[in-house]
């Protein structure tokens, strides 16, 4: 019998494979499709390719100004071939069934469904464990708009299929995916629109992170329309028709070629016989864990995407060894969330860890302090003509705790790591301003905003009397 049986064969699904396999316990994994999940094949790995082809394309296109003459000629059924090629590179490396095999896994091709409370049927085989964990991922959302199904479009499961790149592409929502896409197409030539329902870009990132990255994409050109919302879509002479509401109520027609479904991510719950196991789930939002990521069911565990709390690939992996810890070893340990860090692959990039501004004053109120520094302060910003955007340190109390970084930048995904180490550890703003870093580099940043926490006290009248008073 197993130890544990997985359901799904992305990202937590191949962490339970490599590293449950290699503490010597028995591993099954059932995958319906292909083994890597969205992030190999629909999600971070095609979406990070093809952000880094439209940066090349327009670094070319943009070059005239450093005193280089170039000119881009983009072939995007190439773009995509390149793409393509990194997917498989990866999976030949990190995810094919004979890697987890050779790991010490098995791997099962089919679709699994809970036959009872601890048994589990594959291709007709009943097959029962330990434990099982559902790790199914998630499916693109697609909002209720009138004529939209008939019209067709695309979302991240498709579009990297596609060889030639439509003309004016209209992007439905303005989170990571729909950002992070809808700049790389207009980079490769594409005109493109984008639709924001809220009143800002990355929501759930400091409000003032997503109104410098809409300042940064409208100056490349991108359409961006907050507060506004789809009403319809109808197609004419092959074209498609979109009437949206904008912010001041009127209607307005886009005429596109193509549509970009980024509405967010619905969880994979569909026949997997959840009911006849007993487990509780919201049918459209979650499966229902606890703290431990066990599921009503005790010999069930769920992580990733299918549980609704953070839709990341590196937090999948993080909640697959929770998992791993609590299915197969005595004890129980729980999953912790407060220090959860994430990226929008953007130019410029986007980085968030910890509490966001408004979150932040809403729980310390007037014992927090805001430190900001303007990227142009960087000299390794300038050299590199990547002025765009700042860093943002919160920090709490005369020891100065730091509860939340926001960095908006060349490479912030990269910086907002050293700051998950530094909150990790307990390392306050003044420490953190007192480190010695390389020069220059981008990361200096971070020190150089964290020097505010003691570079403030030199504002103090008091204190610039007293100097004054000792240096007569």
């Amino acid at each position: 019998m197993d130890d544990l049986l997985v359901i799904g064969g992305g990202s937590a699904g191949i962490t339970f494979a490599k590293f449950g396999a290699s503490l010597g316990a028995k591993i099954t994994i059932v995958e319906a499709n292909k083994l890597g999940g969205d992030c190999t094949w629909t999600g971070c790995v095609p979406s990070k390719s093809l952000i880094h082809a439209a940066k090349i394309a327009h670094t070319a296109a943009t070059a005239a100004r450093y005193g280089i003459a170039a000119q881009p000629s983009i072939d995007f059924a190439a773009v995509m071939g390149y793409v393509r090629s990194v997917q498989e590179q990866i999976y030949q490396h990190d995810d094919a069934p004979e890697v987890l095999r050779k790991a010490g896994a098995r791997v099962i091709e089919g679709r699994a469904r809970f036959y009872d409370d601890q048994t589990v049927e594959v291709n007709g085989e009943l097959l029962r464990a330990k434990h099982f964990c559902i790790a199914t991922g998630s499916h693109p959302k697609i909002p209720a708009i009138a004529g939209l199904a008939e019209a067709g479009y695309l979302t991240n499961e498709d579009l990297f299929l596609v060889d030639e790149l439509p003309k004016r592409i209209l992007v439905l929502g303005g989170g990571p995916i729909g950002c992070e896409l809808g700049q790389a197409l207009l980079r490769l030539g594409a005109e493109v629109s984008l639709i924001q329902q809220g009143s800002r870009l990355l929501p759930k990132d400091d409000h003032a992170m997503g109104a410098a990255l809409a300042q940064a994409l409208k100056a490349e050109g991108l359409q961006i329309y907050l507060n506004t919302k789809t009403l319809k879509v109808e197609v004419n002479a092959g074209a498609k028709q979109v009437t949206i509401q904008t912010a001041n109520n009127e209607p307005q027609t886009l005429v596109v070629d193509a549509i970009l479904v980024a509405a967010g991510r619905t969880p994979n719950l569909h026949n997997l016989g959840l009911d006849a196991a007993g487990i509780l789930y919201d049918p459209e939002r979650r499966i229902h864990v606890d703290q431990y990521l066990r599921t009503s069911n005790p010999r069930v565990f769920a992580c990733g995407d299918v549980i609704g709390r953070y839709q990341f690939t590196h937090v999948a992996a993080q909640e697959a060894g929770a998992v791993l810890r609590n299915a197969l070893f005595p004890g129980q340990s729980a999953m912790k969330y407060e220090l959860v860090p994430w990226a929008t692959f953007t130019d410029p990039e986007v980085g968030h860890v910890g509490l966001n501004e408004d979150q932040a004053r809403a729980k310390y109120g007037s014992s927090l302090r805001v430190y900001e520094l303007p990227w142009s302060a960087n000299d390794r910003a300038r050299t590199e003509d990547a002025t765009q955007g700042f860093t943002k340190i919160l920090a709490v109390g005369r020891k100065e705790q730091i509860v939340g970084v926001h960095i908006i930048g060349q490479g912030a995904g990269d910086m907002i790591n050293a700051a998950v180490l530094a909150m990790g550890t307990g390392v306050s703003a003044s420490k953190l301003g007192g480190l010695i870093n390389v020069y220059p580099t981008r990361s200096q940043g971070l020190k150089m905003t964290a020097q505010r926490s003691f570079t403030r006290w030199l504002e103090k009248p008091w204190l610039q009397r007293a100097l004054r008073w000792y240096f007569r």
